[in-house]
């Protein structure tokens, strides 16, 4: 495990902390991916496995493409106001209001905050926070290498999936040779990447691929080309028939266009608020940019909601992004 001296010291205070606890809450972003739900899944069943009382949950609706992982079926969306726990592990949330309000940080005596967003918050009792890690799952690997704790076959499926969604199938600027060292530990437990790969990335639905029609149709570029953007508004959603979260994915096809340094989808929640999703080549950082509406992410990837409609919104960034082109 290579690992820093500072990564060491948050790693033997977690395994303290997991030692001497016996209850658990876990859970990860609202609107979950699957880092956050793949990372879940792998504490709760490590958790359980070495004795452990664990409550998972998840605020929002798990999306269809993460539901062939085994323990989805244990995710909560709730739980009792007057329920304690001993520690509470909340993942890939630059906040703890971010996991949604599911409990409030008085009903856990501990609070371990594993993260790898440079917007991370030290929200917890333990911050173990890693910007240069591509994914969250990453940094439960190391927690269990550090503990000494060997995976079954289905907890080393749902942290591979957890760096393969965050990394973008190992293609984005994210992805490290760490990232490889570890699903290479992943695919030593025997698991199948690509029925993985498959389950996640080939297994839309015919209105998924209608909504990507109508996606591809709304597409523009300025910028002499360097600027790229969608719009998804709430019709195209009815016309197609789709759900919210086919919409992932469809942010990528800008930047597989020659020229284009900035990739957006502008998505319509109603008249006056719109949710951002970006994704930039290495130089552009857009941290910069969703920061100033109360966003995050990484450097490359990251996204806010505008509390503007979508063609006031387009004009916002648009005017952010023109200022980043001229610097280059």
């Amino acid at each position: 495990m290579n690992v820093t001296c500072l990564e060491l010291k948050k790693l033997l205070e977690i395994s303290k902390i997991i030692k001497n606890s016996k209850t658990f809450f876990i859970a990860g972003h609202v609107k979950p991916d699957g880092d956050s739900i793949g990372s879940a899944l792998a504490l709760a069943s490590v958790l359980t496995r070495i004795g452990k009382k664990v409550c998972i949950c998840c605020a929002d609706k798990i999306p269809d493409f993460l539901k062939f992982l085994k323990g989805i079926n244990k995710i909560k969306m709730s739980v009792k106001k007057t329920d304690l726990f001993d520690c509470a592990i909340i993942l890939e949330s630059n906040s703890f209001l971010r996991m949604g309000n599911i409990i409030t940080p008085n009903q856990s005596r501990e609070i371990i905050n594993i993260d790898h967003h440079y917007s991370s918050t030290n929200f917890g009792t333990i911050n173990y926070i890693m910007p240069s890690s591509s994914s969250t799952a990453e940094l439960v690997l190391n927690i269990f290498e550090y503990m000494q704790i060997k995976l079954t076959k289905n907890e080393a499926e749902n942290l591979y999936t957890g760096i393969l969604t965050d990394t973008g199938c190992f293609q984005q600027i994210n992805t490290t040779f760490k990232s490889h060292i570890a699903a290479a530990k992943l695919m030593k437990y025997g698991i199948n990447i690509n029925k993985i790969y498959r389950e996640i990335y080939e297994n839309i639905s015919v209105n998924a691929l209608k909504l990507r029609g109508l996606a591809l149709c709304s597409m523009k570029t300025i910028f002499n080309d360097q600027f790229f953007y969608i719009v998804l508004t709430k019709n195209m959603f009815k016309k197609s028939c789709a759900r919210y979260d086919d919409s992932e994915g469809i942010v990528n096809y800008g930047l597989k266009i020659k020229g284009v340094k900035v990739s957006c989808v502008f998505k319509e929640i109603n008249k006056e608020s719109t949710r951002i999703t970006c994704r930039s080549v290495k130089k552009i950082n857009l941290l910069d940019i969703v920061r100033i509406y109360g966003g995050g992410g990484h450097k490359n990837a990251a996204g806010c909601i505008i509390n503007k409609n979508v063609e006031t919104s387009i004009k916002m960034i648009s005017s952010a992004l023109k200022k980043k082109f001229e610097e280059k």
